[in-house]
């Protein structure tokens, strides 16, 4: 289960609690939730602190998003090596 919560946001920013685990079945929760955002023109950021495990199809949800507007705050390391093999540097 992936659990996403609102934290914060103003007029540019939204910052995105993440809790639990991005695997395929809950990838595209993650990207419709994102996606809303930056159509709004928001940048976000995604606090991955509490994320316990992601998979090939929630690395690339995470590599797809233009890391001009989606930063990731707080990545568990393992996660972010995966996601650097993946491509997001």
């Amino acid at each position: 289960m992936l659990k996403i919560t609102k934290i914060q946001e103003s007029g540019r920013d939204v910052l995105l609690r993440l809790e639990g685990k991005i695997t395929e079945q809950w990838a595209a929760l993650l990207d419709g939730e994102c996606r809303a955002y930056l159509r709004k023109q928001k940048t976000v950021v995604l606090d991955c602190s509490q994320v316990d495990y992601i998979d090939g199809r929630g690395v690339e949800v995470l590599n797809a998003f233009p890391s001009s507007s989606v930063t990731l705050m707080s990545a568990p390391v393992l996660m972010t090596e995966l996601l650097h093999i993946g491509g997001r540097s």
